[in-house]
């Protein structure tokens, strides 16, 4: 379960992507976009925005082409689960708004890989932070209808991987933090129902310095108010990414799936 919160590491984290966005010439995206977006903004009336915290019950499932792979059920994740946080940010100017997303997870999972000996038992545990900046045009200038998004997602997945023998031996060690920084597009619809249920749909890909990731959700929601609704839906995330393990080249696919609960403020 992904409950939101903020620490001292996870502002940290933020401070690594600011320094890994300029890094990857993020400056120069922003700068491309503030003359469009800056008139649209000036020009609105009155913004509207969105804070949201999650509750996220996912499955998590690591593979490697090495052979390692692994996965923690749901019904695990609460006692597998070091740490873990999700949070969505909004403003909207009429058909124009920025989003802000983070997603921090810390998990731990022993797994043994049989087949023919010698067996391996394997501790794998694995810190998963991912920022998202970007921004949404809507062509309707009002929060339901269809949203085009764009933007940047910062990827870091520090991972260690210990292997024992079971009949005895020497531990193995693997540590690896890779980071990277993808551009990401996709769009996303709300639509309305009478009274104050919605449905959202969200589909995105990003690439660049990952070989790819996905990202899906579906979503039911209910006003109770101007100011607060409750939001259930499914997220699939996947991300696949290579990496440099003792001088080896190793494929990695990290795939968090299941159902969440969130939380909307709207100011």
């Amino acid at each position: 379960m992904v409950i939101a919160f903020w620490t001292i590491e996870h502002i940290a984290a933020i401070q690594d992507f600011q320094e890994l966005a300029m890094k990857a010439g993020l400056t120069h995206l922003c700068a491309a976009l503030l003359p469009i977006m800056t008139p649209a903004l000036a020009a609105a009336d009155d913004a509207e925005s969105l804070v949201a915290p999650y509750l996220w019950l996912s499955d998590v499932t690591l593979d490697q082409s090495s052979g390692i792979s692994g996965g923690i059920s749901a019904s695990d994740l609460l006692d597998k689960t070091d740490s873990a946080g999700m949070i969505r940010v909004e403003a909207a100017w009429n058909r124009w708004g920025f989003t802000v997303g983070y997603i921090f997870l810390g998990l731990s999972e022993s797994v043994t890989l049989p087949p023919s000996p010698p067996n391996l038992n394997i501790l794998v545990d694995v810190d998963v932070s991912i920022v998202e900046l970007g921004g949404f045009f809507r062509p309707a200038g009002k929060d339901s209808g269809v949203d085009y998004l764009f933007g940047v997602r910062n990827i870091n997945v520090d991972k260690t991987l210990l292997l024992t023998p079971s009949s005895g031996g020497p531990t193995r060690r693997f540590d690896s933090d890779p980071r990277f920084t993808d551009v990401f597009a996709g769009a996303r619809y709300l639509h309305r129902f009478d009274g104050n249920w919605d449905l959202t749909l969200r589909g995105d890909l990003s690439f660049g310095d990952s070989e790819g990731t996905v990202n899906l959700l579906a979503s039911v929601g209910y006003r109770f108010n101007k100011t607060f609704a409750l939001n259930l839906g499914y997220r699939h995330l996947d991300i696949e990414f290579e990496e440099n393990i003792s001088g080896e080249v190793k494929t990695t696919d990290i795939t968090l799936s299941g159902p969440m609960l969130g939380f909307l403020f709207r100011f």
